[in-house]
C-alpha cells in the first residue's frame, strides 16, 4: 500500500468514526429533549439508550 493510499484509508476511517459519534450524540440529545418535554419517561429513555435509569439520570443532570 502506498503512503497516499494509507493516508486516504485513515481519513475515511476518521470520517466514519466522526459520523458515528455524531449520530450517537444526536440520539442522546433527542432522548434528553423528549424526557424534558415529558414525551418519554426517564425509564423509557434509559432503556432506549441501553443504560440503567440511574446512569441516565446522572448524565442528564450534569
Amino acid at each position: 500500500m502506498t503512503f497516499f493510499m494509507e493516508l486516504r484509508r485513515r481519513e475515511e476511517k476518521g470520517r466514519e468514526e466522526g459520523r458515528a459519534e455524531g449520530r450517537a450524540e444526536g440520539r442522546w440529545v433527542t432522548l434528553v429533549e423528549l424526557v424534558h418535554d415529558g414525551l418519554l419517561t426517564v425509564k423509557e429513555a434509559a432503556k432506549r439508550a441501553g443504560m440503567s435509569e440511574e446512569a441516565f439520570r446522572k448524565l442528564v443532570t450534569r
